[in-house]
């Protein structure tokens, strides 16, 4: 039997597991460091990049700012506002003359209410570029006309209305009492096609008013004798 005597005056300690944490603690310290580090130059590369994106966007606006206001002016000028005018004469003339007047009527009799008249219309080009037709209308109340708005907007050859005046009688028995000034994008309708007429009787060739084919043929036989 063996009997183990510690006989130093200090006793030996095992401090290997104390030292291999340290390390990985510091290891881990390390990492965690260079990661932080890393995120820190990238972000800052971001914010750099970003910054110099902002003040790309910056010039531009500034430049196209300046293109704007050097374009106002040359709009302003008094020959470019003079062609201007003329160009808008001239589309108003061109769109009158394409918009067939009936046409028009009867698409205004299908919406008009039997209650409102129509006392003016004033065709023209909107800022779009596009038919609009300015309307006024009266009517002894306001039902007629509130009728005549939800039509406009339920049909499709007009657009939603624009009241931009309404104007009532001084006289309450006077014809038109009430006179609304509006406007309305316009989409002209097409003509309705014509039903094809029926064919006569007797064939084409009656139709045209020629002979049967036997009669034509005995009329080449006595030609010929």
């Amino acid at each position: 039997m063996k009997v183990l005597f510690n006989l130093a005056s200090q006793p030996f300690e095992n401090l290997r597991p104390y030292y291999t944490a340290a390390w990985i603690a510091a290891a881990l310290a390390v990492i965690l460091a260079l990661v932080l580090v890393g995120e820190e130059r990238q972000h800052r590369s971001e914010t750099r990049s970003m910054t110099q994106q902002l003040t790309r966007f910056e010039k531009e606006l500034e430049d196209l700012d300046g293109e704007q206001q050097e374009l106002e002016r040359w709009v302003r000028r008094p020959d470019v506002q003079e062609i201007r005018d003329h160009s808008v004469f001239l589309n108003s003339l061109i769109l009158r003359k394409s918009l067939s007047w009936t046409r028009m009527f009867l698409d205004l009799e299908k919406i008009l209410p039997a209650k409102a008249q129509v006392t003016a219309i004033r065709p023209h080009l909107n800022q779009s570029q596009q038919p609009e037709l300015s309307l006024t209308v009266t009517a002894a109340e306001m039902g007629p006309l509130v009728e005549l708005l939800k039509n406009l907007e339920s049909s499709p050859q007009f657009g939603s209305p624009t009241v931009e005046s309404q104007r009532f009688a001084t006289d309450r028995a006077a014809e038109g009492h009430v006179t609304l000034e509006l406007s309305t994008q316009y989409q002209q309708s097409l003509p309705e096609a014509p039903a094809p007429e029926p064919a006569p009787e007797g064939g084409p060739e009656k139709a045209e008013g020629l002979p049967p084919v036997a009669d034509a043929t005995a009329a080449q036989q006595k030609g010929v004798r």
